[in-house]
């Protein structure tokens, strides 16, 4: 607010008078998550740490628009919904650059394309007590208490499916752009159909089988099922498919004569056998043999221990994989987040720390091990089949079929790493996205903790990655 002074003249007498002259406020809105939020709907955004945590900043600003707004960086988030979807609300953030709110400001929520919002207008002035309160908890510290905030809300609705992404502008009362909102896609839902299987020990008199399935809930499956389309792969408008519940009984013997499983015996007596890398692939080769390839995604539910504190093993890469080992303890869980997680590396992510110097190293690997693979079958290549191995009791055919199918597979994840290349790496445990750690330990015994609660939502990019993924391997 400023005053202006000018002279009049009436009849002869000049006099001086003064008008204060209101000044518009300058200043931007952003929408932001309820604080309780819980993975209803997807919502990416450009989070204010991101220039802490992130380890190359000026890359990841590429992924977002930038719409400029009043001269500075504005970075537009992302939401997806599915049509006629009844529980997306959203809250502001405010950023006043000078000026005061009065009476007549107001944000203006215009409707396009079957996007609109509950209510369409907002007061300005309101919320900028909202944020003024908020910064005063703030400032507390520990003290502060910002859900003691009553928060403005806006509901936003779509009415009709969406054939491309919609722009939508958050206009002041002068209609000039002060945000932004960009509601993705959403008319076409993906499905990936997902079936669990009990895998269970043929030994006689185990207590692990009992022990382990006896604490999966009635109904636990469908409950999972619903917890992945409505708290995680909804955010990719990814339809999470009830497979239903299968045992698979194993030839434990077998297993341990093949390498993947490995019998304890403590002060002799035989304990649950531990199973070691390639398990899964075994599981996965018996469950074909006997039932033909599986079009969708399989969780194989473990009776055997894992030899570290990891609750499920899912591969990457090849991305074509579609096959997910859990283990004991995660079986009839409440908290789904690591079958979750799981399933993100099987849907094509990686971890959120995962880097492209990471991903060359590992190719660089691969490159040496199919030269050395290759290399061996070319020096035997004129000696027969039959030719026994040294120190061994396989023969030649024996050793050439282990080594062509590892071939076979190397050449699989090299072909995968040179399309799936990691993005945007941040530090570890850092984020709220599915595929970060909620802590790690490292050298002298020291443990790294998130600061945030466990993972609850996955970046717009990851959504896209996921879409691709299930289309081109897993919708079957």
């Amino acid at each position: 607010m400023g005053t202006n002074t000018f002279k009049l003249q009436v009849a002869g007498i000049t006099k001086t008078a003064s008008v204060e002259v209101v000044e518009d406020i300058l200043f931007s809105v952003q929408f932001e998550r309820k604080r309780d939020y819980k993975g209803e709907f997807g919502f990416d955004w450009m989070r204010d740490n991101y220039q802490t945590v992130s380890q190359n900043y000026e890359e990841l600003k590429k992924e977002y628009k930038d719409a400029q707004i009043n001269g500075s960086e504005y970075f537009v988030p992302y939401l997806s919904m599915l049509p006629n979807q009844d529980n997306v609300i959203l809250n502001f953030k405010l950023d006043v650059l000078e000026g005061k709110a009065h009476k007549d400001d107001i944000i203006k929520l215009p409707a396009k394309d079957g996007i609109k919002f509950k209510p369409n207008k907002i007061s300005l002035k309101d919320l900028q007590k909202e944020q003024e309160a908020i910064n005063k908890e703030k400032a507390k510290g520990y003290d502060g208490d910002v859900s003691k905030v009553t928060r403005v809300e806006v509901k936003v609705i779509c009415e009709n499916p969406l054939s491309q992404d919609t722009s939508i502008e958050l206009l002041d009362k002068n209609d000039n752009p002060v945000g932004e909102i960009i509601v993705v896609k959403n008319d076409e839902v993906n499905t990936v159909k997902i079936k669990f299987i009990k895998v269970m020990s043929n030994e006689p008199g185990n207590t692990y089988n009992k022990r382990t399935f006896g604490q999966m809930p009635n109904g636990w499956v469908k409950s999972t099922i619903q917890k992945f389309n409505t708290k995680y792969f909804n955010q990719s408008l990814i339809k999470a498919e009830n497979g239903g519940l299968e045992e698979m009984i194993i030839d434990v013997e077998s297993y341990e004569n093949k390498g993947v499983l490995e019998t304890l015996v403590i002060n002799g007596v035989k304990g649950i056998p531990r199973y070691n890398n390639g398990f899964d692939r075994e599981l996965y080769k018996e469950y074909v043999q006997n039932n033909g390839e599986y079009g969708g995604v399989i969780f194989f539910l473990s009776a055997f221990q894992q030899k570290d504190g990891r609750e499920g093993h899912a591969k990457l890469y090849p991305t074509e994989l579609n096959y997910i080992l859990m283990t004991p303890g995660s079986v009839g869980s409440e908290n789904v987040n690591s079958f979750a997680h799981e399933l993100g590396h099987t849907l094509g992510l990686d971890h959120t720390w995962a880097t492209k110097e990471e991903n060359t190293k590992r190719l660089e690997t691969i490159e040496k091990t199919l030269l050395k693979q290759k290399t061996y079958l070319e020096k035997y290549k004129t000696y027969p089949d039959s030719t026994p191995v040294k120190g061994s009791t396989k023969t030649l055919k024996d050793v050439r079929e282990r080594k062509n199918n590892y071939i076979k597979e190397l050449e699989s994840e090299k072909a995968s790493r040179l399309t799936f290349i990691p993005k945007h790496p941040f530090n570890k445990a850092t984020t709220e996205n599915v595929m970060d750690y909620n802590g790690y330990d490292v050298p002298g015994g020291e443990t790294i903790h998130n600061p945030n609660s466990e993972g609850i939502s996955f970046w717009k990019w990851q959504w896209d990655i996921m879409t691709n993924e299930v289309k081109q391997y897993h919708g079957g």
